[in-house]
């Protein structure tokens, strides 16, 4: 279920007409004689988690206390076919207004206190249509190059390396092209994501296949573009599994209710694909999430 299904790639018109009958968004199964004129786009909305600091946290810290930076940084994307936006964000925008939000309302993951709303938020993310999500969780502390990535912008930049590298595989599986819409990061200037993008994409990196990606991304705040706010809560649910809450707890049930919709590849491990989470398991950070392995062979 988790991989990418053959029969359901979205096609939008390239300026020729669709097949009678076939709308923007449907699912259809695609000869190579079916793709002349017509271009086959996902799209991928992505928003972080974490911060990007390396303060530690006091050992002392009381219960409810926020010091230190966080334990991991994330980036999350949410993948739909080009044209099911619409029917995405009609879910959205029900499942806000059923924990109380009014229309228009910006829903931010992390001003959902209810942990019910937060689970009707996240079962949400994982009905809605030919939906797949991509997250990459690092553990700082816990990468043999962290005094490398120190530097608030090179932590971003190799996760976003990460992120990149897994949208273009998803992109060659599909036959399709990958457009990026990044969620503006506080504190970091719009021109510092789309240089180290360009970089990426001079360097023609190997890991990377560059034909399934679409550039240049876009970058927005979840206000003017709402499908931001999915990525969010999405971003939200894979983080709570893997950081500890003002009170010491992880919580994995969000990560369990989108399980259904995380990409991975027939015959791959889920790590490798739709979860990385480093540096597992070339290091003992696994140690801290003993749940990761079997929730990865349960996928």
């Amino acid at each position: 279920m988790c991989a990418f299904p053959t029969h359901m790639r979205a096609l939008r018109s390239n300026g020729k007409e669709l097949p009678p009958g076939l709308k923007v968004g449907a699912p259809l199964s695609i000869s190579p004689h079916d793709r002349e004129g017509i271009e086959v786009l996902w799209h991928a909305y992505v928003d972080e988690s974490g911060d990007r600091g390396w303060t530690p946290r006091p050992a002392n810290l009381k219960p409810g206390e926020r010091r230190g930076s966080s334990l991991v940084f994330s980036l999350t994307a949410v993948l739909v076919p080009d044209g099911a936006q619409t029917a995405c964000l009609y879910s959205w925008e029900r499942a806000a207004g059923e924990i109380g939000r009014q229309p228009g309302d910006v829903v931010h993951w992390i001003n959902v206190k209810n942990h019910g709303q937060r689970k009707h938020l996240a079962a949400t993310v994982a009905t809605l249509p030919q939906a797949r999500t991509i997250s990459v969780i690092l553990c700082k502390h816990h990468l043999p190059n962290a005094q490398g990535l120190r530097d608030v912008d090179r932590l971003y930049n190799w996760t976003l390396r990460l992120l990149v590298e897994r949208l273009s595989w998803f992109g060659e599986q599909a036959g399709a092209q990958v457009a990026m819409t990044f969620s503006q990061v506080k504190g970091m200037p719009p021109r510092k994501l789309l240089s180290y993008l360009k970089l990426l994409n001079a360097r023609n990196e190997q890991s990377i296949h560059l034909p399934a990606l679409k550039l240049p991304p876009r970058i927005d705040t979840p206000a003017n573009r709402r499908m931001l706010q999915i990525a969010d809560t999405a971003s939200g649910a894979v983080f709570a599994a893997f950081e500890p809450d003002l009170w010491g707890y992880t919580t994995r049930e969000y990560l369990d209710l989108i399980k259904p919709i995380i990409w991975k590849r027939p015959g791959r491990p889920l790590w490798k694909d739709g979860l990385k989470y480093g540096p597992w398991p070339s290091t003992s950070c696994g140690a801290e999430h003993p749940w990761f392995q079997a929730f990865c062979h349960s996928v």
